[in-house]
């Protein structure tokens, strides 16, 4: 029988079954579609997209590392951004290293215009130096890119997408024209594609040179990040290793007991972008991404499996005679077998086909879902192209899941049905009556029930538990709490005493009629205060020592007030000041029993009061937390506020008003929107990944719910089917259709 012959009698055999075949082709494309938007979505993430087509050999530098012994045995550590100089330092003379693109950590949102009695416009700006070009692969529409030359002698010239040069200059031609971008004047020298924000690693509106530091400039901390283009993959470990000796170099001209690290990093494009938030290095990290996708993907394959598996057990019964006169008249089993085999090829065909066009109505029709799944949490609406969409790699994974997940489900029930020999295939009362086969038969299909019921409860319950951990009080409230953000004159930056300019601000914000309360302050995990990581014990030599979150505040009581965390009963107020702490509850409990814990000795200072427990994160467990107190005027966080609205106003109301009345008396521009906003915000922007996993727990969760119905009642709706001459006959008896 040739293929062509195949395909037909298989045809024909689909169309005499439709109920089946309608099931199989539902549960088929169901699967396909979940692992093509899925494969879609990481595509996105660390696929070779546009600009960024060299990801498979770039290494990223975002963050450093330093950890200082603190006198007494106990340690601190802090997370930040890296320095000019430091990347400068750490890629010297690393010969497999082909490009090194220094830029800002993050875009920037400016006003642009095309003069100054031009409307105005916001758009994304990016800093870097002259090697983005040579890391990112932009098309050039017209015009050329800055050059090394340009940069070092901080020339202002501008490289700006097709929509920038649209939305500002209309049809004119822009290449040489002067734009002016936040009140300072460039001019144009290239025009380049469009750069989705999905790819947020390059997108932008804008790109400026990056204006080097200062010789002066030695610190390790700072406000850059690198993008690093290897010769090739294969010198990765090479790269880290160099750099690791330039970054010994760098810790042996330190401080005793300071040292630096960059996490084992830098890090791979992939190792990067799928790193989870865990204690491990990047590397783990992702690889247990990358080992939680595989799981995801294999769960999205078996639950269907199970059930088309089921459903195919019980079409099979119906068939058995026919298998037994195909015996009869000398057929082989393997031919059988190939038979039936290629009908489910062609309905995992069919089924493949509507999956992938199921998975880009989901997409189009989830969209803003989709993206918050795998990307970002975008203010605009990303876009999508065509070349995101349509991968031939993507399209592979979906038919390779569609044939696993045919052979997994078809091969094992109808190898069992055709190893029968003839007389029990014939003896078709044999499936009516009962018997081993019928009983076997049950014993399948309940084995199918419960693996899938496991598979349910193992996503279901770590999705009860993120939500049982949201539910548990965070140890402070941000409800009516907003960030203002009132940037210093580069005058008032340049001045002595800067603190002086943002204490006459922070009184003007406080005098306001819908202000409650505000401080000078910033950063996660609690609003306006900076963290780090440690450990902490009690003085007494044996004590035990435990891990724990160190927060610091001024020693100034409104931070309390205006963070929502509850002032102790018994403070020690004469010692509220620099060097004394507030520990939380699991410290207190764990460190002093049933004793008093303030008045005690512990190694980062005197505990003066007792806190609720509190969270970093929503989705996760309060963690030990020691809020350490400062000098009240260490640190001006460059005009950024906490201020505390008053009960009752609107968000949009509070933003408005407050916008306008700060506008008469400082140069805030037209950016209130990201200048002024609710706290929540920065939130909901910590807790992203975690919200992007109970997300994919719940899109799994009923996907599984929904592919279990959909098995038990296609698998009993085929069985009630079999059953219609029993039915009838009891029917023609007297039975009515409620008995």
């Amino acid at each position: 029988m040739n293929f062509k012959q195949t395909i037909k009698q298989s045809w024909q055999i689909i169309k005499q079954n439709k109920l089946y075949s309608f099931f199989y082709i539902l549960g088929t494309a169901l699967a396909i579609s979940m692992v093509m938007v899925i494969a879609i979505g990481y595509n996105l993430k660390v696929g070779s997209v546009y600009p960024e087509v060299n990801r498979g050999r770039t290494l990223v530098l975002k963050d450093i590392l330093i950890k200082k012994v603190i006198p007494g045995g106990s340690s601190s550590s802090s997370s930040e951004g890296v320095s000019y100089d430091f990347i400068k330092k750490l890629t010297l003379d690393v010969e497999e290293i082909e490009a090194v693109c220094i830029r800002y950590c993050w875009s920037q949102t400016f006003v642009v215009q095309k003069n100054t009695s031009s409307a105005s416009k916001k758009k994304e700006v990016s800093f870097s130096n002259e090697e983005i070009w040579n890391v990112l692969q932009f098309d050039f529409i017209d015009g050329r890119p800055f050059t090394k030359e340009e940069v070092d002698n901080s020339s202002r010239l501008a490289v700006i997408s097709a929509s920038t040069a649209k939305s500002v200059f209309g049809n004119e031609p822009a290449i040489d024209k002067k734009i002016l971008i936040h009140n300072q004047e460039y001019t144009i020298c290239g025009i380049v594609e469009d750069v989705s924000p999905l790819v947020h690693t390059s997108y932008a509106d804008i790109f400026l040179p990056l204006e080097p530091p200062g010789d002066n400039v030695k610190d390790l901390y700072g406000v850059y990040s690198a993008l690093i283009l290897a010769k090739s993959s294969k010198d990765f470990d090479r790269i880290k290793t160099h750099m690791k000796d330039n970054l010994a170099k760098v810790n042996n001209t330190l401080d005793e007991g300071v040292e630096v690290n960059i996490y084992g990093g830098p890090y791979s494009f992939v190792e990067e972008n799928l790193a989870m938030n865990t204690k491990e290095g990047k590397t783990d990290a992702s690889s247990k991404h990358i080992l939680q996708l595989i799981i995801i993907i294999l769960v999205i394959i078996m639950v269907p499996t199970f059930n088309i598996s089921g459903i195919i057990s019980t079409e099979m019964g119906e068939r058995e005679a026919e298998m037994g006169v195909r015996k009869a008249f000398g057929a082989p089993r393997w031919k059988l077998l190939y038979s039936l085999t290629n009908e489910n090829i062609l309905l995992s065909f069919i089924g493949g086909i509507f999956g992938i066009l199921l998975s880009y109505l989901f997409i189009f029709i989830g969209y803003q879902l989709f993206l918050s799944f795998f990307v970002i949490n975008e203010s605009t609406l990303p876009w999508l192209n065509m070349e995101m969409l349509i991968n031939y790699k993507v399209i592979l994974i979906a038919f390779i899941s569609c044939l696993l997940m045919n052979l997994l489900s078809s091969i094992i029930p109808q190898y069992f049905s055709t190893k029968k020999n003839i007389v029990v295939l014939l003896k078709r009362n044999n499936n009516v009556r009962g018997g081993k086969a019928k009983r076997g038969k049950h014993i399948w299909i309940f084995m199918e029930l419960l693996a899938v019921f496991v598979i349910a409860w193992m996503i279901i319950d770590p999705l009860y538990v993120l939500n049982y951990q949201k539910s548990i009080y965070d140890g402070f409230k941000y409800d009516d709490l907003y960030t203002a953000n009132i940037p210093l004159s580069d005058k008032q930056k340049t001045e002595e005493d800067t603190y002086k300019y943002t204490k006459i601000i922070l009184d003007i914000i406080k005098n306001h009629p819908f202000v409650e309360n505000a401080v000078i302050g910033r950063d996660l995990p609690i609003a306006a205060s900076s963290s780090s990581s440690g450990s902490i014990s009690r003085d007494d030599k044996d004590s035990l020592s435990i891990d724990v979150n160190i927060l610091h505040i001024p020693a100034d009581k409104n931070y309390f007030s205006v963070q929502g965390i509850k002032i102790p009963e018994k403070l020690d107020e004469a010692n509220f000041h620099e060097g004394s702490i507030l520990i939380s509850k699991f410290i207190a409990d764990k460190f002093f029993k049933e004793d008093e814990a303030v008045g005690k000795s512990t190694t980062h200072g005197r505990v003066i009061g007792v806190v609720d427990d509190i969270k970093t994160m929503k989705y996760k467990q309060p963690i030990p937390t020691v809020i350490r107190i400062r000098h009240a005027h260490t640190s001006t966080f460059q005009g950024v506020f906490l201020v505390k609205a008053k009960p009752g106003i609107s968000k949009k109301v509070f933003i408005k008003t407050l916008t306008e009345d700060l506008s008469d008396k400082f140069s805030i521009g037209n950016r209130s929107e990201e200048q002024i906003y609710p706290y929540s915000e920065q939130i909901e922007k910590s807790n992203s990944q975690i919200t992007q996993e109970k997300k994919i727990y719940t899109l799994l969760a009923c996907f599984v719910l929904f592919n279990m119905f959909l098995g038990i009642f296609a698998t009993f709706w085929l069985q009630s089917k079999k059953r219609r001459g029993e039915i009838g006959l009891r029917m023609a008896m007297g039975s009515s259709k409620k008995k």
